[in-house]
């Protein structure tokens, strides 16, 4: 074939495609967004307690962090916690300064050591307890308890099915609005919305607050929600 015969026919076949129907990007669909909400009342708790020390020697401070985390391990124990449901993070040393006017400088007065205690409880009756004798351990920091439930995955999951029920509601109603059905679904998207786990009000640390018996909690309802947004392909009725 000679060179004049190949440009002929790549003209020949752009012509064609040039003549072909162009496919439309978008098919003729309808959108909707729904909404899901589980609500559940929680049945664990995690909380986050600090032991820290000050001490002119590292060693004496790093010692009697370690005697807070063993007491504090043994409570956890004591209340039923398994050893799975209680970690430690990583030692934390620093040097302790203090500013001297005279000399304006600033001078080493030692060391401070910490350490932070991961707790994740199953019996929320024993919360209270937990938080009170923690303190009374010497427990220098304690974050709210986070309260949460064990069946997350299975709730949101719940609370995904619902959105998409309500997406497909909502493509029908305004499908029949407008003289038409929503078809099959051609496009997805969702996931979940809201906060997860929920702490609650920060632990009091001093004596005082303690006096009056062991802290109690209301920790209420969690609210695990879900958005999902479908296009539907319209059919004629």
């Amino acid at each position: 074939m000679s060179p004049k015969t190949v440009f002929a026919v790549a003209v020949s076949l752009g012509a064609l495609l040039l003549a072909l129907p162009v496919a439309a990007d978008d098919d003729e669909v309808v959108t909707a967004t729904g909404q899901g909400l589980v609500e559940v009342v929680p049945d664990i708790a995690r909380l986050s307690f600090g032991i820290t020390a000050r001490n002119p020697a590292v060693a004496a401070a790093r010692d009697e962090v370690a005697e807070g985390v063993a007491r504090l391990i043994r409570l956890a124990r004591e209340l039923g916690v398994d050893d799975d449901h209680i970690s430690t993070a990583e030692l934390s040393v620093s040097q302790d300064f203090s500013w001297d006017p005279e000399t304006r400088e600033r001078r080493l007065e030692g060391f401070i050591v910490s350490r932070q205690v991961l707790i994740r409880l199953a019996e929320l009756d024993k919360l209270g307890e937990l938080a009170e004798r923690a303190l009374e351990l010497g427990v220098t920091e304690a974050s709210p308890p986070a309260f949460d439930t064990s069946r997350r995955e299975a709730l949101e999951n719940e609370a995904l099915a619902a959105a998409a029920r309500d997406a497909r509601g909502r493509a029908e109603v305004m499908a029949r609005a407008l003289g038409v059905q929503a078809g099959e679904p051609v496009r997805i998207d969702g996931g979940l919305s809201g906060p997860g786990p929920r702490p609650l009000a920060r632990m009091a640390m001093a004596e005082a607050d303690m006096a009056s018996g062991a802290e109690t909690y209301q920790p209420g309802l969690i609210r695990i929600s879900a958005s999902v947004t479908a296009s539907f392909e319209i059919k004629s009725k």
